[in-house]
């Protein structure tokens, strides 16, 4: 619901003609401001942004030393407007912000409140009233790419939709760990399933993760360019980033060391068999990290192809 202040009054008017887009012009004092519009970057300030739905559109200034200034600007059908803000400093006075031309309406101010102000503006210049909307802080919700990742080897990177308000994002990803980032990238270093957490002033969104170890044991063709297929049983460990563990074929048991990193290939093992050299498997997860492909070299092997299964 929302709740209008005293002495304030809500003007309706009926927009006619066919929709087509507006431009929607922005400038910012001082100049050099990141502007999203609707959530999508769009340059810079000076930006003249094109081909605008008409309606309601999120426009948020974001600036180094500056409050994050963001409001609402409604866009009629084939008008040109111009938004002019002056950004506030930080620990300065709230920010003030012009809507100008005959088809756009505005509201906003400096964002160290949870405070937005909609000043209404009829086309062909018409006078406005205005309604201050309290607390108008919301986010849409938020994702994470990739869903599913490996223990200390997947970045993901989570992304938040729909954000109105001035506050700067708050990010808690479930495991300890937090950030203050736009758009954060996080590698779990332990498995299991997080609920990440952003929070926009208060309002607040969720989603979950599953990150899998390499624990447990696979099984694969290790491609041997004399005798073909010899089949290949690996049973790893995995503490952090840190892997071990033994391996079994024909030849005989071996052990398992190596690490788990966060650029391709995201498995790197060292196998030690008794009556070889030690060589050297790399390998990245599928998506759902069942499998593992990769190639084995050293000991006489040449990027000889070794594919594993999850048991």
């Amino acid at each position: 619901m929302l709740r209008l202040c005293a002495g304030l009054a809500l003007a309706a008017f009926l927009l006619t003609g066919a929709e087509s887009p507006g431009t929607l012009s922005i400038a910012s004092d001082p100049a050099g401001a990141v502007v999203y519009v609707d959530g999508l970057f769009v340059g810079r300030t000076p930006v003249a942004v094109k081909e605008l739905a008409p309606g309601d559109h999120r426009v948020r200034l974001i600036k180094d030393g500056y409050l994050e200034n963001g409001r609402v600007v409604n866009v009629a059908a084939g008008k040109s407007g111009t938004l002019e803000v002056k950004l506030t400093a930080r620990g300065g006075a709230d920010a003030n912000a012009q809507a100008q031309g005959s088809g756009i309406s505005s509201g906003g101010g400096g964002l160290s409140k949870k405070t937005w102000l909609i000043i209404g503006a009829a086309g062909g210049g018409a006078a406005a009233a205005a309604l201050l909307l309290a607390n108008r802080t919301s986010i849409e919700g938020i994702s994470a790419a990739p869903t599913t990742g490996l223990q200390a080897g997947t970045r993901i990177v989570f992304t938040a939709r729909g954000v109105s308000g001035g506050d700067s994002l708050s990010w808690d990803f479930g495991d300890g760990s937090t950030s203050n980032e736009q758009s954060p990238g996080h590698v779990y270093g332990s498995a299991g399933t997080f609920t990440a957490k952003c929070t926009v002033g208060g309002a607040s969104a969720t989603t979950t993760v599953t990150i899998k170890s390499l624990a447990g044991t696979w099984r694969g063709n290790l491609i041997d360019p004399v005798q073909g297929p010899i089949v290949e049983t690996l049973i790893f460990t995995q503490s952090g980033a840190t892997i071990g563990g033994t391996m079994s074929d024909v030849y005989g048991p071996g052990t398992l060391s190596g690490t788990v990193n966060t650029s391709a290939p995201l498995v790197r093992v060292t196998i030690s068999q008794q009556g070889f050299n030690p060589f050297n498997y790399t390998a990245d997860p599928n998506g759902d990290v069942t499998t593992l492909n990769g190639v084995v070299n050293g000991s006489g092997f040449n990027n000889a192809a070794m594919n594993l299964t999850r048991q």
